[in-house]
C-alpha cells in the first residue's frame, strides 16, 4: 500500500457509474491538478462517491492509495 496525502483542485465533471458484480456498487472520477500542476486522475467508491458527485467540491484534502499510473483511490477527504 503507498498511502498519499494531497491538497488537489479538481478540474473537471465528476463522472458518476454504477458497478455490477463487485463489492463496491458506485464509483466517482475525476481529474484533479496539484499545487505543482501535475495531473492526476482521482477516484472514490459508495459513500465517498455519491458525496462528490452531490457536492462537487472544489478543493480538497485526500488520504489516498496509489494505484496503476496516476491513478489514486480516495479513502478519505476533507472539502475546502
Amino acid at each position: 500500500m503507498n498511502e498519499c496525502f494531497l491538497c488537489v483542485k479538481r478540474t473537471s465533471n465528476v463522472e458518476y457509474k454504477f458497478i455490477i458484480n463487485r463489492k463496491e456498487k458506485a464509483i466517482a472520477i475525476f481529474h484533479a491538478i496539484l499545487p505543482n500542476n501535475a495531473k492526476i486522475i482521482l477516484y472514490a467508491y459508495d459513500e465517498l462517491a455519491d458525496f462528490l458527485y452531490q457536492k462537487k467540491p472544489t478543493q480538497i484534502f485526500i488520504r489516498g492509495e496509489l494505484r496503476e499510473n496516476i491513478k489514486i483511490e480516495i479513502l478519505e477527504m476533507y472539502c475546502m
